[in-house]
């Protein structure tokens, strides 16, 4: 079978191109294939705007605030009508 030189060229920067796609996917995909951080946790973006020079305007710990509200979003109190519901589907 004889294949011309214009058709392996092509085959080769095709070839080229998706393993390049690949290592660029790679790179992106990378940390989160092997576990070292979850999917929702987006990259930095290189594109968002820096302020470096204001370091006294510290947000605070994202962690802490999730903690409260998860603690207050389980709580049961008085406002819950889970018993009211109940006693319509009792009668």
């Amino acid at each position: 079978m004889k294949i011309s030189e214009q058709h392996t060229w092509w085959g080769e920067a095709f070839g080229t191109l998706t393993w390049l796609w690949i290592f660029h996917r790679a790179r992106l995909d990378g940390p989160v294939v092997l576990g070292w951080r979850h999917p929702w946790e987006h990259a930095p973006d290189p594109f968002a705007a820096h302020d470096d020079h204001h370091d006294d305007h510290v947000a605070p710990d994202a962690g802490e605030t999730w903690d409260k509200f998860s603690l207050k979003a389980i709580r049961m109190t008085d406002d819950d009508d889970d018993d009211e519901e109940d006693e319509e589907e009792d009668e």
